[in-house]
């Protein structure tokens, strides 16, 4: 049965904060949490938790701060504290570990491994306890009496002997001296420690050198305690943590030895090791195993180190397998990708896996980049072939990113940065692309660093806006919708494209608030437009990035959008790409559910470019479905592209929804679209994105128009 205990989380993301209490509380624990230094220490001081799990990066002071001022405390400083951070610097965790702290636990964490150090730490607080409280207790009643020294020392739950200074020599031991050593009593009395001990000890010092130390400085009245490893008569060993005093004698110097046995603890701490330098699923070399192995190969002098070439792998499409097959079959699969990287490494190479879908391979005797491109391609081809998964044939893609050793002087997590900026370069290609790093990555890199600033620049200082494309319904020619659109016109390199910054706001984070702002600003345009009379009928269409689609309060920031700018739920039409929505089924049909109960429209944007399924599409509660630009670009030279539309807009048509074609560019796809009978269109044929004014121009212009049977609008 799992022990609980009271932890204390002190983190100032409230993501991280709320995601760490469901995860903590599921679990049995106490929870409390604290989102800055100050209030951390103030809730420790007036209840003590038996853990605390603390963020190295604070608003008011940083973590190892908080973890000193605990320490100083007599009431907190027994608390084990472990540190969450996503820095990775040696230096600073050194820091942590000076300052008290008994971990580190890396961002983003594994929920498997975070609760295994969680448990283990307090599984190890508690034993120090017990052990502490029971030794404490002895030694207190040992002072008492010399009398009654064999009854207590027999009933104490550690081996204790009574070493003589004198005459360096045992002199008495309890039974449970006797079940450790391996030796009975009248064996034990007479011996010297270096009878006992282990060639090797934990020290590496001579045995009877430390023994005269240690006596010599218990015999001042302070308590020593160190490790020894004893050695039984039948050449078992086993690790103790020894504990020296003095005991009172009137006849001569007398020293109490406790002798704890610390296997268990020992094999705990092997664990956690084991979780700090390997990947628990594949068994692998996790982010900090590998940097420890490339960091070894740097440290070797020029002469000495072997040529290398580090390969960074990246999985493409698991996260469908793992949706369509479920978890177990998507660990079995990244099993089976680890036993083959495992496998090519062989005895002169190190595999990893850095977290989620990311693999490494670190294999020396690779001196050149033809060699390097060759070992990538077999890798390649390794990791595409087909698995025998649970009685399925499945196949994954991948790409690679290559850096090589230098030949004089390497760094690490240098190389560990050049392999992803080749891989972030092989991945911009497509699927099933090698990239080997070249000196000008690096330069784009910066690039692209300095582009994310501007852009987080554009963001908090309005240098962003929103063109919008008129939906026009074929029935009426009426203008019934408008798409909003983002636009950054930079200050000093003019327009630049949606496709070279959303990416990057995307992979930055920025995403959200670039999201939250598009949503506000394009209802209080709508807003602006209802107050003139214009557009009353038209629905706001405003696109949902994986990143905010995927965010729990986007219903209530949408909610409050509504209710800031006034306009009706149903005036405003939320897109979601197919593949967005594939990649829970599940919580995508939540959030539209949520979507729905306050009266706002759901897209599938892009729809038929990603994996949905029909069993999920009549599921899905949506209003629309958007057929992608890709089908319509093709439909005048392309007998199956013009046939998919035909049946996209047929099977629309029967589930009652609404087909909305973007990228109508000419005439003859227009007559195309409009003879399959699709609702609503939009392109550059019509009209192109153009900022609001130009927009409602438009929106009045065809509001002119009166419809009649049998008129063509087009």
């Amino acid at each position: 049965m799992q022990l609980t205990g009271n932890i204390l989380v002190v983190d100032d993301t409230m993501t991280t904060l709320m995601m760490l209490l469901a995860l903590l509380s599921t679990q049995g624990f106490q929870v409390s949490s604290a989102q800055s230094g100050t209030e951390a220490l103030d809730l420790a001081q007036k209840q003590p938790p038996d853990l605390i799990l603390l963020d190295f990066s604070l608003p008011d002071m940083d973590g190892v701060a908080v973890c000193r001022e605990l320490k100083l405390n007599a009431r907190t400083r027994d608390i084990p504290v472990l540190f969450l951070s996503s820095i990775s610097d040696a230096d600073i965790r050194v820091e942590g570990f000076a300052a008290g702290a008994v971990d580190f636990i890396a961002k983003p964490f594994e929920r498997s491994e975070l609760l295994a150090r969680v448990n283990t730490h307090l599984d190890l607080s508690r034993l120090k306890q017990r052990l502490s409280k029971l030794v404490e207790e002895k030694t207190e009643s040992l002072r008492l009496s010399e009398q009654r020294f064999r009854a207590l020392i027999e009933q104490a739950p550690e081996a204790i002997m009574v070493f003589d200074k004198d005459t360096g020599r045992f002199v008495d031991a309890n039974r449970q001296a006797e079940l450790l050593t391996g030796r009975p009593l009248q064996t034990l009395i007479g011996l010297t420690p270096g009878d006992l001990y282990s060639a090797e000890q934990p020290d590496g010092l001579p045995a009877m050198e430390t023994v005269r130390m240690h006596a010599a400085r218990a015999m001042q009245g302070e308590v020593q305690v160190f490790e020894r490893v004893i050695q039984r008569p039948n050449g078992e060993t086993v690790p103790c943590e020894v504990r020296l005093s003095k005991l009172p004698s009137e006849t001569g110097h007398l020293l109490r030895v406790s002798y704890i046995d610390i296997s268990s603890r020992m094999a705990a701490q092997e664990k956690i090791n084991r979780l700090a330098y390997f990947d628990n699923l594949t068994g692998l070399h996790n982010h900090s195993g590998l940097l420890e192995q490339l960091n070894a190969l740097c440290a070797l002098s020029d002469e000495e180190r072997p040529p290398f070439a580090l390969l960074l792998i990246d999985l493409g499409d698991f996260k469908y397998i793992n949706d369509v097959y479920g978890n177990r079959i998507g660990d079995l699969l990244l099993s089976c990708v680890a036993d083959r990287l495992r496998q090519l490494a062989g005895n002169t190479g190190h595999a990893g896996r850095l977290g989620g879908v990311e693999f490494v391979l670190l294999q020396t005797g690779i001196a050149t980049a033809k060699a390097a491109q060759a070992l990538a391609s077999q890798v390649l081809d390794t990791i595409t072939a087909p698995f025998a998964v649970d009685e399925m044939m499945l196949s994954i893609a991948a790409n690679i990113g290559v850096s090589l050793g230098a030949p004089h002087g390497c760094n690490g997590q240098e190389l560990l940065r050049d392999a992803d900026m080749a891989l972030y370069q092989a991945k911009q290609r497509g699927t099933r692309h090698i990239e080997l790093y070249q000196a000008e990555m690096g330069q784009q890199m910066r690039e692209r660093i300095e582009l994310e600033k501007e852009l987080r620049h554009a963001i908090e200082k309005g240098q962003l806006a929103l063109h919008y494309q008129p939906q026009i319904e074929l029935a009426s020619g009426q203008v019934v919708g408008v798409e909003a659109l983002v636009r950054w016109q930079h200050p000093k390199k003019g327009m630049i494209s949606p496709g070279q910054f959303i990416p990057i706001a995307e992979q930055s984070g920025l995403i959200l608030p670039l999201g939250r702002w598009v949503l506000r600003e394009a209802c209080q345009q709508l807003r602006r437009w209802h107050d003139k009379g214009c557009g009353l009928d038209i629905k706001m269409a405003v696109n949902l990035s994986v990143a905010q689609f995927t965010d729990q309060e986007l219903p209530e920031f949408v909610a409050e959008v509504l209710k800031e700018t006034g306009i009706a739920p149903a005036s405003l039409e939320l897109e979601i790409t197919e593949s967005c929505t594939m990649l829970s089924p599940q919580q995508s049909i939540r959030m539209m559910q949520q979507f729905r109960a306050m009266g706002v429209h759901s897209s599938i944007d892009d729809f038929g470019t990603g994996h949905s399924s029909l069993s999920y599409l009549t599921r899905f509660p949506v209003d629309t479905l958007k057929i992608d630009q890709s089908f319509i670009r093709n439909i005048a030279s392309d007998e199956k592209d013009t046939a998919l539309c035909d049946t996209i807009a047929y099977l629309a048509h029967r589930m009652d929804l609404r087909v909305v074609a973007e990228g109508v560019e000419t005439k003859e796809q227009l007559t195309f679209l409009t003879s399959i009978q699709v609702d609503v269109v939009q392109g550059y044929l019509l009209c192109k994105p153009v900022p609001a004014a130009d927009a409602e121009a438009f929106i009045v212009q065809r509001a002119s128009l009166n419809p009649q049977a049998g008129v063509e609008y087009f």
